[in-house]
């Protein structure tokens, strides 16, 4: 489907001072073809959309938007947001609950904003809707309205648009993370034994969540049948169809109210102090293709996100060269896996469990990883096997801790 927006053009955010302890990775969507080749034409437009920047001495933020069904209101959030905050939001505040606030105000400032942009759409719906007569069949209706049907379809298509968020606000070093949808935030911190302990601060809002299911179960809808249907989150900014409009989406329509919503998870304030050692914050594509690689649950999906992530520390001397090291390898993992499910199944029918890859992005901000330039000498061990394990007080998809054991001074 087409973005009306210019998606493509440079976003004013791309001109803001960068914070230089982040790298930035990306990797556009592909279709894979059984033959092994590179397919150079992407599936669709890249749908990701992100920031790293440094507001003043006191405070950075950072996000990611993961668009589904479009890159509009990827476009359009990561700009609001970016506004919010950075421009006149956060000025001033330092108590916890007003900072808090203010990211809880954003995502209701960006959710306005989109509705305000689909209000010609919606009246154009409307109005083509009212030229269809009552009374009719559905046969009648698909042979004398054909046009009128397939305008309809596309402003359906249109109004499916949305996008994940996950932002990170580090504010007179406390972290704050707030996230709605697919993206994800991991915290890496030392223990006093030198460890790596790692945390997933964000929840993933999908029908993966018991709570979502608890929540949409009460609404009257049959969990097992949406697992079936195109619902690839349960929160987000944007989809109206999904929201307001979902009584005109088939798997939505029995709810007995709005069954995706808006409201954000909103975590911290986190000491920013010596123990921390990075941040990743991963766009809703990102997660999906490492579940698609490893195929186990989210903590082991995060240790091995971890895992990748420690290893290009220790040979990249620079943020961006560790970020965009970590996405090339998950990459060449997705595309040699689905070789080997090519490999497998032969020439038989058997259904591929992935054909294609979805759009990568990735942050990492480091904090205290001393990185090759400073220290060449040691090795990483990672140590699954004597992973202590703790029970997170956040409930579920925060998962538990992990320890990665370090031999040499890290």
């Amino acid at each position: 489907m087409p973005d009306h927006l210019d998606s493509e053009s440079k976003l004013w955010t791309d001109d803001l001072q960068v914070c230089a302890q982040t790298g930035a990775g990306f990797a556009t969507n592909q279709q894979y073809r059984e033959d092994g080749a590179r397919n150079n034409e992407a599936s669709f437009k890249f749908r990701d959309r992100s920031f790293h920047i440094k507001v003043d001495e006191n405070t950075s933020l950072y996000a990611i938007c993961s668009g589904h069904n479009g890159s509009k209101v990827a476009h359009l959030a990561i700009q609001r947001i970016a506004a919010e905050i950075a421009f006149g939001g956060i000025s001033g505040k330092s108590n916890e609950e007003e900072v808090k606030e203010v990211l809880r105000q954003t995502f209701i400032t960006v959710e306005k904003t989109y509705l305000e942009t689909i209000d010609s759409l919606l009246a154009k719906k409307a109005f083509r809707q009212y030229e269809i007569p009552e009374g009719i069949s559905q046969y009648e209706i698909s042979q004398k309205y054909k046009n009128i049907l397939d305008e309809l379809k596309q402003i359906n298509e249109e109004l499916s648009v949305g996008t994940s968020v996950v932002i990170a606000l580090i504010c007179h070093k406390k972290l704050y993370i707030a996230n709605i949808g697919n993206c994800r935030a991991l915290l890496c911190k030392n223990d006093a034994n030198n460890v790596l302990r790692v945390v997933q601060l964000s929840v993933d809002h999908n029908l993966y969540n018991e709570d979502e299911i608890l929540r949409l179960c009460q609404l009257g809808l049959d969990t097992q049948a949406l697992r079936q249907a195109p619902l690839s989150c349960t929160r987000c900014i944007g989809s109206y169809m999904n929201k307001s409009g979902y009584r005109d989406c088939d798997f939505l329509s029995g709810a007995s109210a709005e069954p995706v919503i808006s409201q954000p998870e909103i975590v911290g304030a986190i000491p920013v102090d010596d123990t921390c050692s990075f941040l990743i914050l991963m766009s809703g594509g990102l997660c999906k293709t490492l579940q698609e690689i490893f195929s186990t649950e989210v903590s082991q999906v995060n240790k091995e996100m971890i895992q990748m992530a420690v290893e290009q520390f220790r040979t990249q001397s620079t943020m961006a060269g560790v970020a965009q090291s970590v996405v090339h390898k998950i990459v060449q993992f997705h595309h040699d896996l689905y070789m080997e499910h090519v490999q497998e199944r032969g020439s038989g029918e058997t259904p591929l469990p992935f054909t294609r890859r979805d759009d990568i992005t990735i942050l990492i901000r480091n904090f205290n990883f001393v990185m090759p330039k400073f220290n060449k000498r040691g090795a990483v061990r990672l140590n699954f096997e004597s992973a202590v394990f703790e029970i997170s007080p956040f409930g579920y998809s925060r998962p538990s801790s992990i320890n990665i054991v370090l031999s040499g001074n890290p």
